[in-house]
């Protein structure tokens, strides 16, 4: 991570495509270091359209996905701090996290060999210490628990907000309500054109989100949108549902998986279902708003059986989009198109937390065309696209 500013002759004047928490985050990061950063979204920032809605998310330090991360998510956690402190805002409460299940539950058995392998602290509860110490979660006699203690549940809009007035703070400009239609690679810049016109930039950074095959030049779809429902069930207790004693929690049962919040509104806890199906979108602007009610009644029967201190009757239900690959790695590097466009993409449901670092890679690619904190796994030649635009 580099915030140091850059040498005069090389500010670049950078566009970001996009004002969700990566685009926010990589205006932050490349306006600290001096470069003249102009921020478009077609709607406003933050807003409930697109990956960086939802109320609640998850941070947590112990990935099953893969050991790679377990650095990246700590220095992301470090940013998320002095983030916090320059803005004088509590976006992240460390809570602590879960994951939970029967010990030889691939998911489960994962996080606690990554934990094991690489050190980092946990605990692993059985059944019994588990209904003492967490009984907001009802377990079978052959679960276990496995504790995070550096994890934590986001704001995300309050999140994508510190992340804009710090930013703005650097002196970047947001162009809200500003589709962009098209980029166009010139022989001595990038053009980003919109309805009121062109705008030149020397680079040009996509973070569209779910809406990322709309502009990324690849000759075939890599990021596909996804429907993404949760809904919110009242608490019958709410000092036992509070982020102080509640962690957050990944549950893998064979009646139900899904994530779970603790209470952040006051009266209710939210419940992102996995088990049942996140469907692809043509286009985003095809998300329903309105949710099929056997997808309720279903995700109801799972909280009534697995979380015995709520009322299993969803008394809110929102839905959103997120941009997957076909490996469920992001993409982020520099187009294949032309290496004067830094790609952040297709987050596959993993973003949020270690935005802060996308935003810094990103910030190092466009300033050097390099970044040591890059991760293999989210280079976009694994996929080796074409270069027509």
């Amino acid at each position: 991570m580099n915030t140091s500013k850059e040498n005069p002759a090389d500010q670049k004047r950078v566009g970001v495509i996009g004002a969700g928490i990566i685009g926010t985050m990589a205006a932050w990061q490349l306006a600290a270091r001096g470069h003249h950063v102009t921020v478009f979204d077609q709607w406003n920032s933050p807003n409930d359209r697109g990956a960086s809605a939802g109320e609640s998310r998850i941070f947590r330090t112990i990935y099953k996905e893969g050991p790679e991360y377990v650095q990246f998510l700590q220095k992301s956690g470090r940013m998320w701090r002095e983030l916090e402190a320059s803005q004088d805002a509590q976006v992240l409460e460390w809570c602590g996290g879960l994951t939970i299940g029967r010990p030889d539950q691939p998911e489960v058995a994962a996080v606690g060999e990554r934990a094991r392998t690489q050190g980092l602290e946990h605990r692993i509860l059985d059944a019994t210490a588990m209904r003492a110490e967490f009984p907001q979660y009802a377990v079978d006699d052959d679960e276990v628990g496995v504790f995070d203690p550096a994890a934590g549940v986001f704001r995300p809009e309050l999140a994508v907000l510190a992340a804009r007035n710090e930013g703005v703070r650097h002196g970047v400009q947001y162009r809200t309500y500003t589709k962009v239609l098209n980029i166009r690679p010139l022989a001595n810049s990038v053009a980003v054109d919109t309805a009121e016109g062109a705008s030149l930039f020397d680079s040009v950074v996509l973070a569209t989100g779910p809406w990322a095959e709309q502009l990324a030049g690849f000759d075939v779809p890599l990021v596909r949108a996804k429907r993404l429902v949760a809904a919110w069930y009242p608490v019958r207790d709410l000092t036992m549902h509070k982020p102080a004693n509640m962690p957050i929690a990944i549950r893998r049962h064979p009646e139900g998986g899904y994530s779970c919040f603790p209470c952040l509104d006051g009266m209710s806890v939210k419940i992102l279902p996995h088990h049942l199906q996140w469907p692809d979108l043509g286009t985003v602007e095809e998300l329903p708003r309105f949710i099929e009610p056997e997808f309720v009644r279903s995700a109801e029967t799972t909280v009534a059986r697995l979380m015995p201190h709520l009322d299993p009757t969803a008394i809110r239900v929102s839905t959103w989009t997120e941009g997957f690959t076909s490996d469920g790695a992001p993409i982020v590097g520099l187009s294949p198109v032309d290496d004067r466009i830094v790609l952040a993409v297709g987050m596959s449901g993993q973003g949020f937390k270690f935005s802060p670092m996308v935003g810094s890679v990103v910030a190092d690619l466009v300033s050097t065309g390099s970044s040591a904190d890059a991760i293999s796994i989210m280079d976009p030649s694994r996929f080796n696209p074409g270069a027509s635009q």
